[in-house]
């Protein structure tokens, strides 16, 4: 590889010679004055070329210097330029991977299109088996919306309203088996507080109409099936199970039905007092004073205006130390 020509050659060789002619003059006036010291003209020769050596010597040094200032000023202004270069180049190749970059970018979203449909699709699906509704119609809307998935948005509302009507028909149908156990169970008030709740809750709801219907229909069904128990029970005589019907009996009844049953209930009891009446004085003859204890507490609790029970209540302390006395007597 050849090298390149060095800068300056001519001023180089025109210095060379000038330090060489000036150091042959100098050398020469130096020889002068020394040969011809005596003389007033030596004197002079020996110091001009004193002087003309001391400028070939600041010429041999100064001029190598300047040249290599200058050439380093020049490599570094060539430096300059190739970076500027470079960067021009750099900016253009920039400006291209960032058009790319933006055509990439379009090509992924086509390409991930299908994946991102996917995973939206996925959540929402996810939300609609967690029965979160608001939250899932919120990603269909966004679908919709911000990613222009029309028809898959669609679908996914049909998707989400077959499910949520699903669900509301389940809990239909629990709310339903629930108060269907009230009915069995005769709890009438509890039944008409889930069928108001169930109603405030799907208003407009045909099942809630007829379970309303349901509830007047067997609740008067019900009090038909009481009252003729309690006539069964009067024809039988049978005290025990017919007080025992009109407890409840007596929760159906209006003002004039009750007046209609005064006067066979007053039968009723009066009838379960004597029984009473005659079941203590047996147990107190027999001297059973435990059982004569707890039928005078059953006569008291039940007939507690009644005279037989203010004297039972004031015979209580000594049948209660009469039977505790029995007991401890038994033999183990």
């Amino acid at each position: 590889m050849s090298l390149p020509p060095e800068r300056f050659s001519q001023l180089r060789w025109l210095h060379n010679v000038v330090c060489i002619v000036a150091l042959i003059g100098s050398a020469c006036a130096i020889g002068a004055g020394v040969i011809g010291f005596d003389t007033s003209s030596s004197t002079w020769l020996f110091v001009v070329g004193v002087a003309m050596l001391l400028v070939v010597l600041t010429l041999a040094t100064l001029m190598p210097l300047l040249l290599k200032i200058e050439a380093t000023l020049t490599r570094h202004l060539h430096q300059l330029q190739s970076l500027e270069e470079g960067l021009g180049k750099q900016n253009k190749i920039l400006d291209s991977i960032a058009e790319n970059t933006r055509i990439s970018d379009a090509a992924k979203g086509l390409a991930h299109r299908d994946q991102e449909l996917d995973a939206l699709s996925g959540a929402i699906r996810a939300e609609i088996r967690a029965r979160k509704w608001e939250a899932a119609l919120n990603l269909v809307d966004e679908m919709e919306k911000r990613f222009g998935y029309r028809h898959e948005a669609e679908a996914l509302r049909e998707e989400l309203d077959e499910a949520r009507a699903t669900a509301v028909e389940l809990k239909l149908d629990q709310m339903v088996e629930r108060i269907e156990k009230l009915f069995h169970a005769h709890d009438w008030d509890q039944a008409t507080i889930e069928i108001d709740r169930m109603a405030a809750a799907l208003p407009g709801n045909t099942k809630t109409q007829v379970l309303q219907d349901r509830l007047v229909s067997l609740k008067d069904k019900r009090k038909d099936e009481l009252r003729h128990e309690w006539d069964e029970a009067v024809r039988r005589s049978d005290t025990d199970h017919a007080i025992e019907v009109l407890r409840e009996l007596d929760s159906y009844l209006s003002s004039s039905e009750a007046q209609e049953l005064q006067a066979s209930a007053r039968d009723v009891f009066k009838e379960k007092l004597l029984q009473l009446g005659v079941q203590f004085r047996f147990a107190v003859t027999e001297k059973r004073w435990q059982d004569a204890l707890n039928i005078g507490l059953n006569l008291v609790k039940d007939f507690p205006n009644a005279r037989m029970a203010n004297e039972v209540r004031e015979a209580l302390d000594t049948l209660r130390d009469r039977a505790r006395q029995q007991a401890d007597h038994q033999p183990a």
